[in-house]
């Protein structure tokens, strides 16, 4: 029982996951992880890579990456040729335009896609015309749209395994109001909190999930979500920048009740590559942590919102990249 509820409030159940036992052998296989520098992504670039596969770090800063990088590389000295840096902003078109196609010009494959970077409860601002925390969404939609043609050049090889898109949303996506995807301007609109902001990208990260999976209906793409858990990481500079004092109390307060990072990487992790996820055919679900399936929130299942955010989505990138 106590499982189950801290699950419901953003905390891990009794569920065991085991990433050294569970996970298969990734060799031969690609992968990105977007903010693969810090936090859960960083601890998601290492367990994949421990099994053999080569990550490419899509982050902001290069100095950043190559500190990550070379952390990891201090394990297996020689191999930092299976960990690379891939420019990509977040709120940047031009540099998800850019990243795939670098890895189109790199790879022949490309096995897994972690959308998790993203920033929490920052104060309201428009960055490139959009709102943002909505970057949150649509940076990773146009990413993923760059990379689509190798992924499914990957599923559809001979004897492949499964390819996998992994969007990291949040149990936040509960606080959204109903979104209203009919427009740029009521993304932008002013809300009345941070909050609030932060749920609607988080439900959007859950509707794109959706739309793709219906879209690559009879591909072998599985697409899901999740919510990683309330976990001490660096998201929490958010809250901080957004009420300021009373935020770093808030931090210093709730830090030693937060998850570990460790513990609110496996979820994604193991939607990123457990067989389980093979064998039980997970499409366009959602995930509690540790790699539980759960039931989003009304709005979050809708699928004419998630159609809506998608046509939103394919206008945006086309308006905003020209």
């Amino acid at each position: 029982m106590l499982g189950g509820l801290a699950s419901k409030v953003g905390f891990a159940n009794s569920r065991a996951f085991d990433i050294d036992a569970d996970l298969p052998d990734l060799s031969g296989k690609v992968a990105v992880v977007t903010g693969g520098n810090d936090g859960i992504g960083f601890i998601t670039v290492r367990a994949l890579w421990r099994k053999g596969c080569k990550v490419y770090l899509a982050c902001r800063s290069e100095q950043k990456a190559r500190d990550a990088i070379a952390r990891l590389t201090k394990e297996h000295p020689g191999s930092d040729h299976t960990l690379v840096f891939l420019p990509f902003d977040l709120t940047q078109l031009a540099s998800a335009k850019k990243a795939g196609e670098t890895l189109e010009q790199n790879e022949s494959r490309l096995d897994i896609v972690v959308c998790n970077a993203g920033v929490m409860a920052w104060p309201y601002e428009l960055v490139n015309g959009v709102e943002v925390q909505f970057w949150n969404h649509l940076g990773h939609f146009a990413l993923v749209q760059a990379v689509l043609p190798l992924l499914k050049k990957t599923a559809q090889a001979p004897g492949a395994t499964s390819v996998r898109v992994v969007s990291v949303s949040s149990v936040a996506h509960q606080m959204s109001p109903k979104p209203d995807y009919s427009s740029l301007e009521s993304v932008n609109r002013q809300m009345t909190s941070t909050w609030q902001r932060y749920g609607q990208s988080k439900l959007a990260n859950i509707h794109f999930a959706v739309a793709l999976q219906n879209r690559l209906e009879g591909e072998n793409i599985r697409v899901n979500t999740l919510h990683p858990g309330n976990i001490n990481t660096s998201l929490m500079r958010g809250p901080v920048a957004s009420y300021g004092f009373f935020g770093k109390v808030i931090k210093a307060t709730t830090s030693r009740f937060l998850m570990t990072p460790d513990d609110g990487a496996k979820t994604q992790i193991y939607l990123a590559a457990s067989r389980e996820v093979d064998e039980k055919d997970y499409r366009g679900k959602y995930f509690i942590p540790i790699a539980t399936p759960a039931t989003p929130t009304a709005y979050a299942q809708d699928k004419e919102l998630a159609d809506q955010l998608w046509r939103l989505s394919e206008d945006l990138v086309k308006q905003l990249s020209t």
